[in-house]
């Protein structure tokens, strides 16, 4: 999980939310509940995100669409139904498994707001909360992303990109050409990037091993 910046809200949310809002409450229709869904709302959605799910980081598309989240559940706050700042993307697995949590006095972790990065641990492919750090303890739970065998799949496709970076740190080691090294260095540190797939194990992994990345690359693109 990392933490997020909030794009602009999509101008066809901004014109048309009050008619659907209006249409919601007179005619109660599906076909408008779900406006939100619009493509054009999701693209931006995917944006802000990475292509990512907001919760476990994997990548929309590889076995999942990606649904559009209501950080608070429109059973809870009916009217955050077409709220900009309450709409993100989560895959499947997340959303199914947050589905209506809500409680004001042990809320659940936002992206946008929280300082993720400081209130939860990475050990590997494992994700724990920091002692203390209620939210982050109630939002590994519910989601169940540091339980492996609830998440099965997702712990899989972790531990394959952990090896993948493990074996590029261990290339990085090795290899004696230096613009070769800077290149691996510079394939490492994007692994850690935000905009990649498990971005946040990767980072804590380079940042408490010892080696020649330790230096940001300085590769130069033409």
């Amino acid at each position: 999980m990392r933490r997020l910046a909030k794009l602009d809200e999509p101008l066809l949310l901004k014109e048309k939310k009050e008619y659907w809002k209006q249409k919601v409450r007179e005619v109660g229709s599906e076909y408008y509940k779900t406006k939100y869904r619009e493509r054009s709302i999701k693209k931006i959605l995917l944006e802000e995100t990475h292509d990512k799910c907001v919760y476990c980081e994997s990548k929309i598309g590889h076995n999942t669409p990606g649904d559009v989240e209501h950080k608070v559940p429109v059973s809870v706050k009916e009217e955050g139904r077409f709220e900009w700042r309450n709409l993100t993307i989560a895959c499947t697995e997340c959303n199914r498994r947050k589905n209506d949590y809500y409680d004001q006095e042990k809320p659940f972790i936002n992206p946008y707001v929280d300082n993720v990065e400081d209130i939860l641990i990475h050990m590997g492919p494992l994700v724990f909360h920091k002692p203390g750090e209620e939210i982050a303890e109630i939002s590994v739970k519910v989601l169940e992303i540091g339980d492996i065998d609830k998440r099965k799949q997702l712990f899989s496709r972790k531990v394959d990109k952990l090896k993948t970076a493990m074996n590029l740190m261990n290339r990085i080691e090795k290899v004696a050409n230096a613009d070769l090294k800077e290149m691996l260095i510079k394939d490492l540190h994007d692994m850690g990037a935000i905009g990649s797939e498990y971005s946040a194990m990767v980072k804590t992994i380079t940042e408490q091993t010892a080696g020649p990345w330790a230096a940001p690359a300085t590769v130069e693109s033409d």
